[in-house]
């Protein structure tokens, strides 16, 4: 629904440009094409916000009833441009009224070569151009609205730093709690189970080590239940210790007990060693919590174009007892792979094992959820330069290819020689003059006797030269231009 001040502003548009044709009617005493007027003026201001296209047909009909609606032209075209998205529709408008105006000129009103020239030349500067020009500025428009809500979203996270700082600061400190201390417990259960079951421990001890296993399982799955959610998968994840390596890692889980076979092929490239001790540090974990006393065989390769590491445990020879898991070590490994481009595989084996795999390739490309906001705004700046390009180029092209098929039918056999028409003496036989004079006349209205002539002048190629002749002599002679 439009508002007071949309349909104040259409209605002072729809008068001004209804007023020279309804001063003109009201001339001329012409009481229906007053009405009429006042009609065209009502159907204007409805459809001049939401049907500029419509808006500009009814000027255009109306310019066949009275020239004033010609100074509509310009401002429907402009509007038009400025409120209409769908080029498509605006294009097809101007063909239907350039080849409709054509026929009912050269078949109805009779119109001469040189007025349909003119004709054209006129809905180009009047129609196509004041389109173009109010498309360019609509393009304009939303490349400036885009480029404040940008500037206004900036200054939104710009305000908010201070607060993510803090926010982030906590998310490391979680991310650090998850990946080092939830690990260092895992181990600690691990060595307690392995206490629990050495021959010669009295029960008692037995017990103590038994409930000291249970105890660091629980704290870790509820610190991986509390933390784990705050893992920010965009930042590295910290190694602990600080620059331990792959089979440094394996070999801490050997001391623990844990039977664990490293194969390796080939050299990780450096962005991939971090990704790959990461998920290595999550499998073999898994593998101490779930399969306990189980052996377990890990694959690290790299081929040149991708490095792989796979993380293989057997079915362990006692089932664990049950524990809650919230598995969002996993979850945030998939999602950490998939930002960097490469795969994360973990699914039981048929032999009941378990095995994790991890695929990065080497000319990965990161994912983004959302493309950048400057190409965006390239986007909408090129688009906005092309609109400026059409709207100068498009007049003057059209208007060139017109004027250089309209001149050479203008001008042929129609150009009088300037120095012939000079030496043409009053009272000259008509037929002295034959072998002087064009094969045909210029298009123009011309008085009974008279004949015009061109000098060849571009574009319009218009009467230059006007011979008037009484019982085959010529009497006067005049220069038009």
């Amino acid at each position: 629904m439009r508002g007071r001040r949309e349909w104040l502003a259409d209605g002072l548009l729809g008068a001004v440009l209804i007023a020279p044709v309804l001063v003109h009617q009201v001339m001329n005493g012409d009481v229906l094409r007053v009405l009429a007027a006042l009609v065209v003026a009502a159907v204007l201001v409805v459809t001049v916000r939401r049907s500029p296209v419509v808006g500009l047909l009814v000027v255009l009909v109306g310019t066949l009833a009275d020239g004033n609606f010609v100074f509509g032209l310009p401002v429907m075209s402009y509007l038009a441009g400025l409120r209409t998205e769908r080029i498509r529709v605006v294009a097809a408008a101007f063909a239907v009224i350039a080849a409709g105006g054509t026929a009912l000129n050269f078949t109805v009103f009779g119109t001469s070569l040189g007025e349909w020239f003119f004709l054209a030349m006129s809905l180009l500067l009047l129609g196509v151009f004041p389109w173009l020009a109010g498309r360019y500025r609509a393009q304009q428009t939303r490349l400036v609205s885009a480029g404040w809500e940008r500037a206004a979203r900036l200054e939104y996270e710009r305000r908010l730093v201070v607060r993510e700082v803090r926010l982030r600061e906590r998310a490391r400190i979680a991310q650090e709690m998850h990946d080092s201390l939830g690990h260092e417990l895992s181990l600690i259960a691990l060595h307690a189970g392995a206490l629990e079951t050495t021959p010669g421990l009295a029960e008692k001890q037995s017990a103590t080590a038994g409930r000291i296993r249970e105890s660091a399982a629980a704290a870790t799955d509820r610190l991986r239940e509390i933390i784990g959610v705050l893992r920010d998968e965009d930042d590295a994840a910290p190694l602990e210790p600080a620059g331990e390596q792959a089979e440094a890692l394996v070999e801490r889980h050997r001391a623990t007990g844990m039977t664990v076979l490293l194969t390796r092929t080939g050299d990780l490239p450096p962005p991939a060693a971090p990704t790959v001790h990461h998920v290595l540090r999550e499998a073999l974990t898994n593998a101490s919590r779930h399969a306990p006393g189980a052996t377990v065989r890990v694959l690290m390769a790299d081929d040149g174009t991708r490095s792989t590491v796979s993380v293989t445990s057997e079915a362990p020879a006692t089932p664990p007892r049950p524990a809650a898991t919230t598995g969002l070590g996993l979850a945030g490994l998939r999602e950490r792979l998939r930002l960097a481009g490469g795969t994360l595989t973990a699914e039981p084996t048929p032999d009941g094992g378990f095995r994790t795999t991890a695929e990065i390739p080497h000319d990965a490309t990161p994912v983004l959820d959302n493309p950048p906001v400057e190409e965006e705004m390239h986007d909408a700046r090129r688009r906005a330069r092309r609109s400026l390009a059409a709207a100068i180029l498009t007049p003057l092209v059209l208007a060139t290819v017109t004027a250089i098929g309209y001149y050479p039918f203008a001008v042929a056999g129609s150009v009088l020689d300037e120095a012939a028409f000079d030496a043409m003496r009053t009272g000259t036989p008509r037929a002295d003059l034959v072998d002087v004079l064009p094969a045909r006349q210029t298009p123009g209205d011309r008085p009974r006797g008279c004949e015009l002539y061109t000098d060849g002048n571009f574009p319009m190629a218009g009467a230059t030269y006007r011979l008037c002749f009484t019982d085959g002599r010529l009497t006067g002679k005049e220069r038009l231009r």
